[in-house]
């Protein structure tokens, strides 16, 4: 970037947003952000808190979908909602 020339905004991602920990790796769906940390609930119920995240690839945005579809092949539910 070249000096005096804008920027991007910095991502914010709203609640119930999908977010990828940039640490980590882990997607999650944002359930809080104070400010400086960002709360992500994974599809299997854990929460954990990063400082460090970004949007996620559209790989990445396939992670709650399949563990949900696999979730429910489990209680013979199908893959009726993918």
């Amino acid at each position: 970037m070249i000096a005096g020339e804008p920027s991007d905004p910095p991502y914010v991602p709203r609640e119930g947003e999908l977010t990828t920990d940039a640490r980590t790796g882990r997607v999650g769906t944002v359930t809080g952000w104070d400010g400086a940390l960002l709360t992500l609930k994974a599809p299997d119920g854990d929460e954990w808190q990063t400082a460090s995240f970004r949007r996620p690839t559209s790989c990445e945005r396939l992670v709650p979908r399949v563990a949900e579809a696999n979730r429910d092949s489990r209680w013979g539910l199908g893959l009726g909602r993918l």
